[in-house]
């Protein structure tokens, strides 16, 4: 727990101080990118590369943004849905290590987390049940995308 903990906080100063030298001009530019589906398998989707969507998961683009400089890529991408959060949660944990990535931890409270890695970086995924409709938020930071 204190390792996800760790990780998770890592992640948002990494990308606040990411932000902060974009603002500063101190790297390349940055993008920002509407997610396209870069292939669809089944039932699946894939808006960021690796990581697979459920096609019937409807996307909330006000609540999310990806960033793109050079090879780059990090952002949030917020779906709902009408899926109970166990199932949810089997379907990353089995979909996820189908496309390579490594489960390195989770924990459970109003809001279920689940945190993954493989070569090309890390992807956190919340999943929180309401009452209509449970929403899945995926936080990923990849690099060598192209």
């Amino acid at each position: 727990m204190k390792k996800i903990l760790f990780i998770f906080i890592s992640f948002v100063l990494f990308n606040l101080g990411f932000l902060n030298r974009v603002n500063c001009g101190l790297t390349q530019e940055v993008e920002v990118v509407e997610p396209k589906v870069s292939k669809e398998v089944g039932n699946l989707s894939f808006p960021i590369p690796y990581i697979p969507v459920l096609k019937d998961l409807n996307y909330q683009s006000d609540k999310s943004a990806l960033f793109k400089t050079g090879n780059f890529l990090t952002g949030t991408l917020v779906f709902t849905g009408r899926y109970s959060g166990s199932s949810l949660v089997e379907f990353f944990r089995i979909q996820m290590k189908a496309q390579g990535w490594e489960e390195i931890g989770s924990f459970a409270s109003k809001v279920i987390f689940l945190a993954f890695k493989r070569p090309e970086g890390y992807a956190f995924i919340s999943i929180s049940e309401g009452t209509l409709f449970t929403e899945t938020r995926i936080v990923a930071v990849l690099s060598g995308v192209k």
